[in-house]
């Protein structure tokens, strides 16, 4: 009986996963998009900016 609880209890996490992933997934998609164009990559653009600001705050 256990084991079929813990069956129906991830069915049901599965289901609820599927659901949100359906109903809200290009909002979670374009939220992640926004959050990794946030993201400073080593080769990115802002390592002067960084530069700087560390350099206002050496001297």
């Amino acid at each position: 009986m256990k084991t079929a609880l813990k069956v129906i209890a991830i069915l049901v996490a599965v289901a609820g996963v599927v659901y949100i992933a359906a109903t809200y997934g290009d909002r979670i998609v374009s939220w992640a998009k926004r959050m990794m164009s946030n993201l400073c990559w080593e080769d990115c653009c802002c390592d002067e900016a960084v530069e700087a600001y560390d350099a206002d705050f050496q001297g």
